[in-house]
């Protein structure tokens, strides 16, 4: 090393110390040889991602750039869980720190020696570099330690291994083993003065005392060119093993579209499109087969999925980890026939995707709770990719459940899914001791309210309907109902995958609403507050939608309505999917329970981490035979806290929650809607004076 660059005494780093010219190219070549295979295999992985269809990946960029820091660097979504977060964020930041480590390097020897004849690594700097490597080291093998006890000591559920996990987890160990061991073998050969900053690497050295010379130079090349060797593979199998999650996963984040998370993505010109649903994985938009590599199979997706919880045939991960064989399957037999030529379908396929790789059971089971996507770290779809397959069974095959298509027949031909007759779409106002006005009779209101086919035809959610009147005219609210002119929304039809329903639904209750003027729907059903709130917009129906708990919550707040604590006992509240996940609205109910003097116990399973209640993703109108049931699981954990009434918020949960306390014997066990507890609790008006 020149003096110059190097004084004595001056802490600088060694650039290729005791590795000899000839090695040197070798290891320039090998490396390249192993980064060519992997941006090869990167290259094809890409070329299957864009045979997809279109869609728009690139717009707002520093929208997306926002939100890869946030999913991709920061990770919130891992922090959630405390064991995975400090161990994938040991693994994580360290690399990042490897790959700046060897930045600097390769400025400080092939850069700044060569061309301005200084040292970048050299004096302070240097030394800081050496204790934060050093540290990163060991950060590091404490992280993949943590790993490999999670994977095959503890063999957690939702976990799997296979010949990646064998590879990758021992292969990085490896390598920052060996860097270490270089480095020590360095220092015992050199003895510099500044060998304590190593602050791994120079105990280790000490281990090496008395060694000779020639037997720590002779140590210290094999280790090395065992080391890039090492580093070479992993570089070479990246595509093809988990690492390629590392760079897949911020990809993904970047490209996820921007959108409301209650809106399926229409289907465009839907009489003429030439796609109805997905049969092949060409028919995905293409961001969406980025999905399948971007999974990083930590197996959160399958830890929450209630129908997996229930013994169904559905497993996210598994879903996902299906499309990516599928994926890969494609990727073999197109380098078969046509070589060159990835990005084009083949010609023919062995298996079906929906059917064979996906079974037709799998797609039936879901929810569409949207816990799986809730908890993807890297912002994965698994519900879009199962709407999109049901909308080929639906549209294309017409395959459904037999008691899912009689349900959709009976939306279509009588509007509801009961098969009751529209003149019978206000029968529920009987009894009351006012009247409840009709918008063809007014034309004009404050609020529109969309009572929904459970809430006119159901009669137990006749009763919350009963008590939301109460409550609205309790508090002089300026309201009115659509009567025979309401129909079902089509959130069913369109999570069955029937789109045509749907859409023919929406754009008639467009129709209808664009005859009246009104400031706000009030809604009592989630399913019909996210379709009228996050859907209806595609189709030009944009409206301000407010849920009944948060609308009887600010007539609360707004004095328009006082309560008493008439209401005593303890009671949880279960928080409805398409309320609480998909709309985060999660305060509102509890804070009017609370008024009405109910003492507010908390399920394990609560908030955004509820379980669905088996009624979402037209389920509830879906026989199910199995014995182990999503409804019964959720009774289960709410009966948990020792409550002795459960509160809803959503017809569909009422429904399910009712059903599986007849069957598991818990009929004493209270069920009653949030504004029904308000109902009760309301303050009788003071009579006007005399």
């Amino acid at each position: 090393m020149d003096s110059v660059l190097c004084p004595p005494g001056v802490p600088c780093r060694f650039g290729w110390w005791n590795i000899p010219i000839p090695l040197r190219i070798f290891f320039f070549a090998v490396m390249a040889l192993a980064v060519g295979i992997m941006v090869y295999g990167i290259y094809r992985r890409v070329r299957l991602w864009r045979s997809g269809q279109p869609q728009a990946a690139f717009d707002q960029p520093w929208r997306r750039l926002q939100r890869v820091l946030r999913y991709a660097v920061i990770q919130v979504r891992i922090l959630r869980q405390s064991y995975p977060a400090v161990m994938h964020l040991l693994i994580f930041w360290t690399m990042v720190l490897f790959f700046i480590g060897t930045v600097l390097g390769s400025l400080d020897t092939d850069v700044f020696e060569l061309l301005f004849h200084a040292k970048l690594l050299r004096g302070d700097f240097y030394l800081l570099e050496k204790v934060v490597l050093d540290l990163a080291a060991l950060a590091a093998l404490v992280g993949l330690g943590l790993a490999i006890y999670r994977r095959y000591v503890q063999r957690s559920e939702h976990l799997n291994t296979d010949w990646r996990f064998h590879l990758t987890l021992p292969l990085l160990v490896f390598i920052v083993c060996t860097g270490l061991l270089v480095e020590a073998l360095r220092l015992a050969a050199q003895q510099p003065a500044w060998a304590p900053f190593s602050v791994v690497a120079y105990p280790i050295s000490r281990l090496f005392a008395g060694a000779s010379e020639a037997v720590l130079l002779g140590l210290h090349r094999g280790t090395w060119i065992v080391h890039f060797i090492a580093v070479a593979v992993a570089f070479a199998t990246l595509p093809w093993t988990n690492l390629l999650h590392v760079f897949v996963s911020a990809v993904n984040v970047f490209v996820a579209p921007f959108r409301e998370r209650g809106a399926l993505y229409p289907i465009a010109n839907l009489e003429q499109a030439e796609r109805l649903g997905v049969s092949a994985l060409r028919d995905f938009p293409w961001p969406r087969l980025v999905n399948v590599d971007a999974c990083t199979e930590c197996g959160r997706c399958q830890a929450v999925c209630p129908a997996h919880a229930a013994g169904q045939p559905l497993n996210p991960k598994k879903l996902v980890l299906d499309l990516r064989a599928a994926l890969t399957a494609q990727a073999t037999q197109q380098m078969a026939e046509e070589p060159g030529r990835p990005d084009q379908p083949a010609s023919a396929s062995s298996h079906r995707l929906v059917g064979d790789r996906i079974a037709y059971e799998t797609l039936w089971s879901c929810t569409t709770c949207y816990a799986c996507v809730a908890e993807c770290p890297v912002l994965i779809e698994h519900v879009d990719d199962i709407v999109d397959m049901r909308r080929y069974l639906a549209l294309a095959e017409g395959d459904l459940p037999p008691s899912l298509a009689t349900t959709l027949t009976n939306i279509e031909r009588a509007g509801n899914p009961w098969k009751q007759p529209k003149r019978r779409r206000a029968a529920w106002t009987q009894g009351l001791d006012f009247a409840v006005s009709l918008m063809r009779d007014v034309g004009e209101t404050e609020v529109l309210w969309w009572v929904g086919c459970a809430g006119a035809y159901d009669p137990r959610n006749q009763k919350v309907t009963r008590a939301i009147a109460r409550i609205l005219h309790a508090a002089g609210v300026n309201f009115a109902i659509l009567g025979d002119e309401e129909q079902c929304t089509g959130d069913a039809a369109r999570r069955a995958g029937n789109e045509y329903l749907f859409q023919t639904l929406a754009q008639a209750n467009i129709e209808v609403l664009s005859r009246y003027k009104f400031t706000t729907i009030l809604t009592q059903c989630p399913h019909c507050f996210n379709t009228l709130r996050n859907e209806y917009g595609q189709f030009g129906g944009h409206y301000r939608v407010v849920h009944h708990t948060e609308y009887i919550e600010q007539l609360l707040r707004d004095g328009r309505i006082r309560l008493q604590s008439v209401a005593v006992g303890r009671l949880v509240f279960h928080d409805p999917c398409y309320l609480g996940r998909y709309n985060d609205i999660y305060d509102a109910p509890r804070h009017l329970v609370k008024r009405a003097g109910m003492t507010l116990k908390e399920a394990a399973a609560g908030r955004d981490l509820a379980m669905c209640c088996g009624g979402g993703g037209a389920r509830v109108w879906m026989e199910d035979e199995s014995q182990a049931r999503i409804n019964h699981n959720r009774l289960k954990q709410l009966q948990a806290t020792g409550a002795a009434q459960i509160g809803v918020a959503c017809p569909f949960c009422m429904v399910m929650l009712e059903d599986a306390a007849g069957a598991l014997g818990a009929e004493d066990l209270l069920i009653r809607d949030v504004a029904e507890i308000v109902a009760d609790a309301l303050v009788p008006a003071s009579p006007a004076p005399a």
